[in-house]
């Protein structure tokens, strides 16, 4: 009995650790429409997407895979591109919504 006493002491106190430890990204805790450019009623950092990844959550969590030969979109905020030249490029940003349109039907 003072076993299981022990573990259900062991296991709160894991789950007090991980709580306080847990990083939190504020921007994912955005509803649709309150980020910049980044929600329902803002524009998306991309004109177009072929390769949409997509959170099975509601809303989704959306982001555009397409590489882009020597930059991103001018809406981007986080663009990330490889060192080769010329640089491939491809946009971090998450939407709360569908990618859009594709860019090759």
């Amino acid at each position: 009995m003072r076993s299981s006493g022990l573990v259900v002491t062991f296991l709160a106190l894991v789950f007090l650790v991980s709580l306080s430890t847990a990083h939190v990204d504020p921007h994912l805790l955005l509803l649709p429409g309150q980020g910049n450019g980044e929600g329902v009623a803002g524009e998306k950092p991309w004109a177009c997407c072929d390769m949409c990844l997509c959170t099975m959550s509601f809303p989704p969590q959306c982001r555009c895979t397409d590489e882009l030969i020597g930059g991103c979109h001018p809406n981007c905020k986080n663009c990330h591109c490889t060192r080769t030249f010329p640089p491939k490029c491809y946009c971090r940003d998450i939407i709360y919504e569908d990618c859009g349109e594709r860019c090759h039907p």
